[in-house]
């Protein structure tokens, strides 16, 4: 890709540029997401990603925010990332499971998780019947955009290989 050559304009422009304006109030009814969320077809790691009416998926500026089902007997791979979760447990229990120290925390309806980046983990649901339901927001967008949107999955031997 050859170098090119940048232009400039006047700060008052810049400043022209930004102005925006205000947005309006979004609502997603929860009758709607459940109908929506009942018949989608529910991935590893996500199933439903709430957009704006223009269909863009970034919620709040950098950040998105995803409805993820783990199914009754069901977990997802162990996994990190260059980019932060904060989960809202909305209904069901399970299990979030950070892999590299073992350590098991149990969560339940309006429980709420911070994962920073980089902590390798993944979602545990051993309870019978009852889907484990999270709303998750992160700032995947934003790194997306830094071009800084990195991830790696694990299988158990790998954990282990890197703490030696």
């Amino acid at each position: 890709m050859p170098v090119q050559t940048g232009s400039q304009f006047p700060y008052p422009e810049f400043r022209k540029r930004h102005v925006q304006e205000r947005p309006a109030p979004i609502l997603w009814q929860w009758e709607n997401l459940a109908k929506e969320l009942a018949a989608a077809d529910h991935t590893e790691y996500g199933t439903l990603t709430l957009a704006t009416p223009d269909g863009d998926h970034q919620v709040v500026p950098g950040t998105s925010m995803t409805f993820q089902s783990v199914r009754p007997g069901e977990h997802t791979t162990p996994h990190t990332h260059s980019w932060w979760h904060l989960y809202f447990v909305r209904s069901g229990s399970g299990a979030l499971v950070f892999d590299e120290t073992e350590e098991t925390v149990r969560l339940s309806g309006g429980d709420i998780m911070l994962i920073p980046a980089w902590h390798v983990h993944h979602f545990e649901n051993n309870e019978s019947g009852v889907d484990l339901l999270l709303l998750n927001m992160s700032n995947l967008p934003q790194l997306a955009t830094l071009h800084n949107k990195f991830s790696k999955e694990y299988v158990s031997a790998d954990i282990q290989n890197e703490q030696q």
